[in-house]
């Protein structure tokens, strides 16, 4: 997308913080509450035959709707979820690529980033301890946030207002890859004997960093990318008022980005989209199709497919 309007789009939306609380599989919840919201009361029945019917299956939701009895599902019966483990975010924006390419987009361009933050507590326990806010130790080439401290995820978004459609080009996260490397290190100096590792020039307690790694990492890693496309959809549906979600395949999007090493983890541009009711379509973004040069590039391509979302 044009620079201009990605400028446009951060102009438009609040500028203050946005708080994202989220529990796991939440998004079954939302995703089944946007499919009653659209449609009205339903059956089980119909539920079943529905684009979410694997959905039904998670536990808690089948607690839920069992409570119902007979009587037709409403959103608002979705409301009642038993929730454990609240994980407390804040969203904030961004603005990534040029317009040459080379960036990792689809095509030539900016995208618009979303980004997942921790909690400011979590980065001030980190920087008690290592003396470095989080964003200071990972990858200053990726999109982390410039107001916040703690990035845990990014997800990138090409839109095409005209069309209806957003394209999530990618998510990622480096914070998890930090603290896991941070472990590593951490217990092999504890194992030879040492209180202190060596980080980047840092010298920084063993088991303090330890424990950190434990309760961030371990508490994070389970649920960070299911966060992040939860956290997506809630903004594409609601703030940008899109309701035609694109989501780039493993193969597609890795040749349309031009990535042909350090390839990213496949799952999450295969298991984690299918877990959230996306279906394969050869059906290319919009603003793929029509752009000449992308076009090309498309057409080289063996049997191109996304992702769609469009409850």
């Amino acid at each position: 997308m044009e620079a201009a309007l990605v400028d446009e789009v951060l102009a438009c939306l609040p500028t203050n913080r946005t708080l994202f609380h989220y529990y796991k599989d939440q998004y079954a919840t939302y995703l089944l509450q946007r499919v009653l919201n659209k449609n009205g009361p339903l059956s089980m029945q119909q539920l079943k035959q529905s684009s979410c019917k694997q959905l039904l299956e998670k536990p808690f939701v089948r607690e839920i709707l069992h409570t119902t009895g007979t009587q037709k599902v409403e959103a608002w019966h979705l409301e009642n979820a038993s929730v454990t483990d609240m994980h407390h975010y804040v969203l904030t924006l961004g603005k990534w690529g040029n317009r040459y390419g080379g960036a990792q987009t689809s095509r030539p361009g900016h995208n618009l980033v979303l980004q997942l933050n921790l909690p400011e507590s979590l980065d001030a326990e980190f920087q008690r301890i290592t003396g470095n806010a989080m964003n200071e130790l990972t990858s200053r080439n990726h999109p982390q946030s410039k107001k916040r401290t703690a990035t845990l995820a990014w997800a990138r978004l090409d839109i095409n207002f005209d069309s209806d459609e957003v394209l999530i080009e990618e998510i990622q996260s480096d914070l998890i890859r930090l603290l896991e490397q941070m472990k590593v290190q951490a217990q092999t100096g504890k194992n030879d004997g040492s209180n202190h590792f060596n980080w980047r020039g840092d010298t920084i307690p063993c088991q303090p960093m330890l424990n950190y790694c434990e309760k961030v990492a371990g508490a994070q890693k389970k649920i960070w990318a299911e966060a992040m496309l939860a956290a997506c959809l809630w903004f594409i549906h609601n703030e940008l008022g899109i309701s035609k979600v694109f989501y780039n395949r493993f193969e597609t999007g890795n040749q349309m980005k031009n990535i042909d090493w350090c390839l990213p983890p496949r799952s999450l541009y295969t298991d984690l989209p299918e877990k959230f009711c996306f279906n394969l379509t050869e059906e290319a973004p919009c603003f793929i199709r029509e752009d000449r040069k992308v076009r090309r590039k498309l057409n080289r391509i063996q049997n191109p497919q996304w992702y769609l979302l469009t409850i």
